[in-house]
């Protein structure tokens, strides 16, 4: 074909092109790949790091051809990619969502496209992991790292029946459950500059266990009898334990525990539901707290829609333990109806409705971690994500 017959056939093409557009009908986009894009806006006059933004895959999918659970990927206003994860919440082997990490500035509005190709390799900021031989299940993220206990504990040496949750004091921004695990567990409770467990649990709630409440007293959970990991990164890792029934005769629950952890925060979620067991109670008083430790001072607050107790003080000095730990627990201040000091916690009394979840989150801060070196900057901090909790980035999909 000569140079102008090739001219005359381009213009054809452009011709038909702008008679169909004339006419109303819908011409395909000249571009590489299908895009949906994504509006994001900052509700809040506060910088906001490390949110995690959520858009559901039905609203995403069917727009974007060929895409996949393995071929998504999330870019920015200025078309690099960020780190994003498809995400089956429901562990029913088909996506719900596809989450993305972002920071914003006071009041800031965002732009940003999902795509349907496969994303790069992404650092995972998360992790959770069963330890067969202990039965325990660790959690973390860049910041905190926590532990929790199984039925299989019990045929251990530890022998220890609990339904509380552990701290692992980090000062590294590097995973380090899987590392610490491999090292054994006489190692990891000595800081070789990463961090240990310096954290005392024992028969107690440590830091954020759930318990009923009755008789100005607790009545805790064992051990729990079945666990399912059901996402680990890199963005959000989430898993369920089950705890089968307890209580007295007059009334036991049952419970089923949702843990969530995203990267940059001290804090994880939990989503529990709580299920009677023979009885026609509806309504549950519900105790979540910390355990108290030597020198340590209580603080409760319900200045914001997240109401939080917590308790801040040394910690125990054993195996080179040093430095200042808080520890706290927040709860909706509508779900909340009293606070309690026992002899050995700081308690958050809620109240709970028998099948419906309870959602509360829970924190650690360590002050040899750099990040909150004072109670008075841990207090400031919850009030900060409390503000956030009951303002989430807005989200919508153009």
């Amino acid at each position: 074909m000569n140079r102008q017959s090739v001219v005359r056939a381009t213009w054809c093409v452009l011709g038909s092109l702008l008679a169909a557009t004339a006419a109303g009908a819908q011409v395909e986009p000249l571009a590489s790949g299908d895009r949906v894009a994504v509006r994001a806006t900052n509700p809040l006059a506060i910088e906001r790091r490390d949110e995690v933004l959520s858009v559901a895959w039905s609203a995403v999918a069917p727009r974007l051809r060929g895409a996949t659970a393995s071929r998504v990927r999330v870019l920015d206003g200025a078309g690099r990619e960020i780190v994003s994860q498809v995400l089956d919440a429901d562990a029913d082997g088909q996506p719900d969502s596809v989450l993305f990490l972002a920071t914003f500035a006071p009041r800031e509005v965002q732009t940003f496209s999902v795509q349907a190709m496969a994303p790069g390799t992404m650092q995972s900021r998360v992790f959770v992991r069963h330890d067969d031989p202990r039965d325990d299940l660790a959690w973390e993220n860049d910041l905190v790292a926590h532990r929790i206990y199984g039925e299989g504990l019990k045929k251990t040496p530890s022998a220890m029946s609990s339904n509380g949750i552990d701290v692992w004091l980090k000062r590294t921004r590097n995973l380090v459950v899987e590392k610490w695990y491999s090292a054994g567990h006489d190692s990891y409770h000595v800081d070789r500059g990463e961090g240990a467990d310096f954290f005392d649990v024992g028969q107690t709630l440590g830091v954020g266990g759930t318990a009923l409440w009755r008789g100005d007293s607790l009545q805790r959970a064992d051990n729990f009898k079945a666990w399912k990991i059901i996402a680990n990164g890199p963005i959000r890792a989430i898993f369920e334990l089950r705890y089968d029934g307890w209580g007295d005769a007059s009334l036991r629950v049952s419970e089923i525990k949702r843990v969530t952890i995203d990267p940059g925060t001290q804090f994880y979620r939990t989503e529990s539901v709580f299920r009677t067991v023979g009885a026609s109670a509806t309504t549950l008083p519900i105790a979540t707290g910390v355990v108290k430790r030597p020198g340590m001072v209580g603080t409760m607050s319900t200045a914001q829609p997240w109401a939080w107790v917590s308790g801040w003080g040394p910690v125990a000095r054993k195996d080179g333990g040093h430095g200042e730990l808080g520890t706290a627990v927040m709860v909706r201040r509508d779900r909340l109806t009293d606070w309690k000091e026992t002899k050995d916690h700081y308690l958050a009394i809620s109240r709970a409705t028998a099948g419906e979840p309870v959602v509360q989150y829970v924190g650690s801060a360590w002050t040899a971690a750099g990040d909150l070196t004072s109670p008075q900057a841990w207090w400031s901090y919850m009030d900060t994500l409390a503000q956030k909790l009951a303002a989430p980035i807005q989200v919508t999909v153009q």
